[in-house]
């Protein structure tokens, strides 16, 4: 059955929704400008039951070696294919550039099975496939391997695309569904070490780079890195594993690079002190980070082994602007991320983090390595801790933290906010800040030592996440969405340019509360001029009409103090039967003590705004729910019955009164924002 979620307020606004195949079809704007146009060169086949001496022009008539194809200097449109599941134990530096629509291109022919190139480690800093300050290259389907022998220790790469220093970058190089495995690069501490080696490694002054669909495993030092400057680098679906050292690193990106869809497991396997991370910038400007699951992390070092890293570790690496978004981080040991001190600007919104404070290290959330930058951009996300004795922040943390979603399962015991090297816990300072964030359960996060962080309008309600666990793959990570009767629903605070989607490529406000958490449930607005609300006053007020006070007010109390708020709703655009859920979000501004308001249905429905009064005001009423308020915040009254008995009735209105009917207490009163408050207006989403 098709749903539709619309929203139904004053003014009728229709939203356009923005899905994540919009980011898809960006990423595939990239991908068209390095596509390949259709071939006008030379055809050469490599076989290793060829021969050298011939031309090399069919499949009949083949090249042998990779030395024959090293000799030879190609032009634009030329093809150079090996032999599908041909094996050859040697290293590739093909020469000449192709040009635009015009590339040259490496790839297979007769089969399925991928040409294996065995580079062998033989030399120090050897690559398996060098592309040496060229450009306009595609290398697609080939299995490259650069084993070192067992008792030498030299650097090697499978591999690697080198820019070199020209005063003209290489450009337009694509690599596509290779298959790099078992380079064993010298490590760190080891004679020969270099850190820029490992799986595939683009160097030097490069542009309009693009590796896609590649699978790297058990590669050492490095998964898949940039080593040189460049703009336009992309690194997109790609498996990394067993992965010595960091999984992927976008460094010196200088504009247009993007990191996205990639699954890194179990990089960072080294147990030194050596730093490693699970995929990072540095002197990155603008980098994207996106869709990628990273998880597995076990070493990285004393201070490293998280999936993400903003870094910027020195006066001449800053890193600014980069987004890390809709990621899937779990069961990292080494935590979710690190900022290094010269990071700048950087935003982490829309990401689900499980299970990323380990049992070993320091057992940290968040590590704050020196940074002193307060301008870090820190909202929608989930954190679900469950391992005890971990800390949230190393270090004190610098930045805004809005509309995070933070649950200490019951198994972490011993959770603090923050502390610093020396194990013991240290306040916040006023360079940290928190709004609108769901901290559960409260009992942990209240009994925190904030110091002077600011803070504003955080809460400590379960988010009912709807199915919430471990594992690999991203519908796990949808399991941190939140029910329909969850707080966090419209109590958020509003964040301009916030990308637009969610974790699920579901619509962002574009005004009023969103939700809080990485999952958005409605495009929400402020309620208009077509929704009615009030409250009325019994007694010696009962002849008094409320209808344009910013407050609706529910109280049980004494003759002349009790009081009742009406709302109304029309949903004329609903052309179905019935609606799948019908929400009312309504914000209390204040209440005395905890009390419970019931919902119910007026059958009456013609009362007016601004005439309604304890004497007038319908009574004939029929109950649909109720909920407990203990504090100021949004609150989710679930209204489905009402809604449909009036579809069913053919009725486009619904009439809704809020009432305690508790014993009489002088404390028993709740207040809420009404459609004349400034902000924060009663809603009515439904699902249908």
């Amino acid at each position: 059955m098709k749903k539709h979620t619309a929203l139904f307020f004053a003014a009728s606004l229709c939203f356009l929704a923005c899905s994540k195949s919009q980011e898809l079809q960006k990423l595939d704007g990239l991908k068209s400008s390095l596509a390949t146009a259709t071939a006008t060169g030379t055809v050469y086949y490599v076989d290793p039951d060829g021969n050298d001496s011939n031309a090399g022009t069919s499949d009949s008539n083949a090249w042998k070696t990779i030395a024959k194809v090293n000799t030879m200097t190609f032009s634009p449109g030329d093809q150079i294919l090996f032999k599908s599941g041909g094996v050859w134990n040697d290293t590739l530096r093909p020469k000449g550039s192709g040009s635009a629509g015009q590339p040259i291109i490496i790839d297979k022919y007769g089969g399925e099975a991928r040409p294996v190139i065995n580079g062998g480690g033989k030399v120090n800093n050897s690559k398996t496939l060098l592309l040496n300050r060229v450009s306009f290259w595609e290398v697609n389907n080939l299995e490259i391997t650069n084993t070192v022998p067992a008792g030498t220790t030299y650097a090697a790469t499978g591999i690697m695309v080198d820019g070199g220093n020209e005063a003209t970058p290489s450009s337009n190089i694509t690599i596509k569904n290779c298959y790099v495995h078992d380079v064993n690069a010298a490590k760190d501490f080891q004679t020969n070490f270099v850190k820029g080696t490992g799986g595939i490694i683009i160097a030097g002054k490069t542009d309009d780079v693009l590796v896609q669909s590649c699978h790297i495993k058990n590669c050492a030092v490095e998964g898949m890195r940039t080593v040189g400057t460049g703009k336009n680098i992309v690194f997109d679906n790609n498996l990394l594993e067993y992965i010595y050292g960091d999984g992927i690193v976008m460094a010196g990106a200088t504009g247009g690079c993007k990191v996205t869809h990639n699954t890194v497991y179990k990089a960072c396997m080294n147990t030194n002190s050596y730093n490693y991370a699970g995929i990072w910038t540095v002197k990155s400007k603008n980098t994207l980070v996106a869709y990628n699951e990273v998880y597995g992390m076990t070493g990285g070092g004393g201070n490293d082994g998280m999936a993400f890293d903003a870094d910027g570790y020195d006066a001449n690496s800053p890193t600014d602007g980069d987004i890390f978004e809709y990621n899937y981080s779990h069961d990292n040991n080494g935590g979710f991320m690190l900022f290094m001190y010269n990071s700048h600007n950087i935003t982490v919104r829309y990401n689900v983090s499980v299970n990323d404070i380990g049992t070993t290290g320091k057992k940290k959330l968040f590590l704050f390595n020196g940074s002193t930058n307060n301008n870090h951009q820190i909202y929608n996300n989930v954190f679900y801790i469950i391992n005890p004795g971990g800390t949230i922040f190393h270090s004190a943390p610098y930045g805004t933290y809005s509309n995070n979603i933070i649950y200490a399962a019951s198994t972490a015991t011993g959770l603090t906010l923050c502390r610093g090297d020396n194990g013991q816990s240290i306040p916040l300072t006023t360079q940290s800040r928190f709004y609108n964030n769901d901290l559960y359960p409260g009992s942990v996060f209240t009994a925190f030592n904030w110091g002077t962080a600011t803070r504003s309008n955080n809460f400590y309600d379960d988010p009912r996440f709807v199915n919430p666990g471990t594992g690999i793959g991203f519908p796990v990570a949808n399991g941190y969405n939140i029910g329909d009767t969850s707080r966090c629903r419209n109590a958020g605070i509003f964040i301009a340019n916030n990308g637009g989607i969610d974790f699920a490529g579901n619509s962002l406000p574009t005004s009023g509360n969103p939700d809080v958490g990485a999952f958005q449930h409605a495009v929400i607005s402020q309620a208009g001029s077509s929704l009615a609300d009030a409250y009325v006053r019994d007694g010696s007020y009962a002849g008094t009409n409320y209808g344009a006070d910013s407050l609706l007010v529910v109280k049980s109390d004494a003759t002349s103090y009790a009081r009742r708020s009406y709302l109304k709703f029309n949903f004329n655009q609903v052309g179905t039967a019935s609606v799948n859920a019908a929400n009312l979000s309504i914000y209390c501004a204040g209440t005395g003590m905890t009390n419970t308001v019931k919902i119910y249905s007026t059958a009456g429905k013609t009362w007016a705004e601004n005439a309604i009064t304890w004497n007038n005001a319908p009574k004939d009423t029929t109950l649909v729910g109720q909920v407990t308020v203990n504090a100021a915040g949004w609150y989710n009254m679930d209204v489905t019955s009402a809604v449909n008995r009036e579809l069913q009735a053919g009725s486009k209105t619904v009439s809704l009164l809020l009432m305690n009917t508790g014993p009489f207490n002088s404390n028993g009163y709740m207040t809420f924002y009404s459609k004349e408050a400034p902000g924060n207006k009663p809603v009515l989403q439904l699902t249908y």
